[in-house]
C-alpha cells in the first residue's frame, strides 16, 4: 500500500477566485492535512471547537449518559470552480457509559458503526472532535496532472446535535436534475435565507487546497 502526503498550503496555489461556495468569505480556512493512502485520498483534521473544554453544558450532557452526536459533512471541490467532486457523512456519537464508568465514542461511516472506550473524558472529547486520517475521496475521482493541479478543497459542516438532517436536502438536490449546478444554487439559497443548519453548535469551515502529486 502506498502513502505520501498530498502537497497542500496556500504557497502553492495560483492566484484564482474561489467561486465554488457562497459566500466563501464567511468561512473560516483551517489546516488540514491530506495523505493519498493507496487508492484513497485522506485528510487529517482538528474540530475541537464543536465541543470546547469551557462549554460546561456541553460536558455535563455527555456526562449525562445520553449520546451527545456530532455530525460531519464533508465535500470537496475544485478550487476556482462551481464543481463538487463527492461528498460524504460520517456520524459520531459520544457519552459516558454510567455502568462501565468510561466513555464511548461510536463512529458511522462506510463500514457501519465501531467502538472506543477511554478511561477520561478529555480524550474521549479530542477522539470525537478528530478526523484522523478521514477518506474524503477516492483517488480517481480527482485529476492528477504532471505539472500538478488541478486544486481541491474541503468544505466541512460539523454539527452538535443538529436539529436538522443535512443529508436529506443532499439526497433530494442529487435525486433531482441539476446536479451539481443545482446543489450550489441550493447551497446558496441556504445560506442568504440564514437555514443553513441548526444545532446546538455548528462549525462550518473550508481547508487549505491540496492536490495530487505527480
Amino acid at each position: 500500500m502506498k502513502r505520501r502526503e498530498l502537497l497542500s498550503g496556500l504557497l502553492a496555489v495560483p492566484a484564482v477566485p474561489i467561486v465554488a461556495m457562497a459566500r466563501p468569505e464567511a468561512l473560516t480556512t483551517r489546516k488540514a492535512i491530506f495523505e493519498e493512502v493507496g487508492d484513497e485520498v485522506r485528510m487529517s483534521l482538528d474540530v475541537s471547537s464543536l465541543i470546547r473544554a469551557r462549554d460546561t453544558d456541553a460536558l455535563k450532557s455527555i456526562d449525562s449518559s445520553f449520546d451527545t452526536t456530532l455530525r460531519y459533512s464533508m465535500r470537496v471541490w475544485e478550487y476556482g470552480t462551481r464543481e463538487m467532486v463527492t461528498s460524504r457523512v460520517v456520524v459520531v456519537k459520544i457519552r459516558r457509559d454510567p455502568w462501565k464508568k468510561r466513555y464511548v465514542v461510536s463512529r458511522r461511516g462506510e463500514a457501519g458503526w465501531t467502538k472506543r472506550f477511554f478511561a477520561k473524558r478529555e480524550a474521549a472529547v479530542a477522539a470525537a472532535t478528530s478526523l484522523t486520517r478521514q477518506k474524503i475521496a477516492n483517488v480517481g475521482q480527482l485529476e492528477r496532472t504532471e505539472e500538478g493541479g488541478p486544486y481541491y478543497f474541503v468544505e466541512l459542516l460539523a454539527l452538535r446535535n443538529p436539529i436538522d438532517d443535512p443529508a436529506d436536502k443532499d439526497a433530494r438536490a442529487r435525486g433531482r436534475g441539476g446536479g451539481r449546478d443545482l446543489e450550489w444554487f441550493s447551497r446558496l439559497v441556504d445560506t442568504l435565507a440564514g437555514e443553513r443548519a441548526r444545532a446546538e453548535k455548528v462549525v462550518h469551515i473550508r481547508t487549505n487546497p491540496f492536490y495530487l502529486v505527480p
